[in-house]
């Protein structure tokens, strides 16, 4: 594989673990498209103790203990998380505040306006029950691009009046893609998967080798021409189209054609 192009879909924390979806050659195109996915996480939150990064491996800015937690109002909190909220990102994060990435700025002393955004939480389940002993707790997260677990454990630790912090987290899953059928790094060979288990994730339509063709010369096709139809994770204004050798993402042209946009030749 020397010399061939390799991109990531959406880093992970550096104190996280687990799935970390890479494309490779003309399938990094793709990467924009992969990281509009559903993700899978699996977090341990500490309460009682808030930091400043969110996670075990910043400073602590409060310790007041987990002594007077209440899981029916914990419990209550989770409802409310489900759909669509504003979150706040953490200051240090990757996200771009005036064209620097917010740690840089955050780790050299400056203070940071972090702007709340819409995020999607589909499902949060609790993996084990609040540990009196030791003030943990752990959840299963589903969610949508760009949501923080770090500030999820922060907001409820705000909630429930004792601070929190991430202490584990790991992603297990990237839409149909799971930690437990991923290579491992020290693999000797790694499996490569077919981009038509990508497309697997996306509404999208099958085109005939007619279409294909048509498609692949740069030349938009009728939606009503595709051959099959099935639904899954939309993309604002585009639509995943198939054929027998390509995988390409389109945006809508008008009286139902698709134009393409980008194309990438299946293995």
């Amino acid at each position: 594989m020397a010399g061939l192009k390799v991109g990531h879909s959406g880093t992970l924390d550096s104190t996280a673990s687990g799935l970390l979806v890479l494309l490779i050659g003309n399938a990094t195109r793709l990467s924009e498209f992969v990281m509009s996915l559903p993700k899978i996480y699996r977090t341990k939150i500490q309460f009682g103790i808030e930091t400043d990064t969110y996670d075990y491996s910043g400073e602590v800015v409060s310790e007041k203990g987990f002594e007077n937690f209440d899981e029916k109002i914990f419990n209550d909190a989770l409802f409310s998380f489900s759909g669509v909220r504003l979150q706040t990102p953490p200051a240090v994060s990757a996200i771009k505040v005036e064209g620097k990435r917010a740690y840089q700025l955050a780790r050299a002393g400056q203070d940071i306006e972090m702007k709340s955004r819409p995020v999607f939480f589909r499902n949060i389940k609790i993996l084990s029950p609040f540990n009196k002993d030791d003030g943990t707790i752990e959840l299963e997260v589903s969610c949508g691009r760009g949501t923080y677990i770090r500030s999820l454990a922060h907001d409820l630790g705000k909630i429930m009046g004792c601070g929190a912090h991430v202490k584990k987290l790991e992603r297990v899953a990237v839409g149909n893609f799971n930690v437990k059928d991923a290579n491992n790094p020290d693999d000797k060979i790694y499996r490569i998967i077919n981009l038509s288990e990508l497309a697997k994730n996306f509404t999208r339509i099958y085109v005939s080798k007619r279409d294909e063709k048509t498609f692949m010369n740069g030349m938009s096709i009728l939606l009503n021409h595709a051959e099959k139809f099935c639904r899954g994770v939309s993309v604002k204004d585009f639509i995943c189209v198939e054929g027998e050798n390509f995988l390409a993402f389109g945006s809508y042209a008008g009286y139902d054609y698709v134009k393409p946009e980008v194309i990438v030749p299946k293995f």
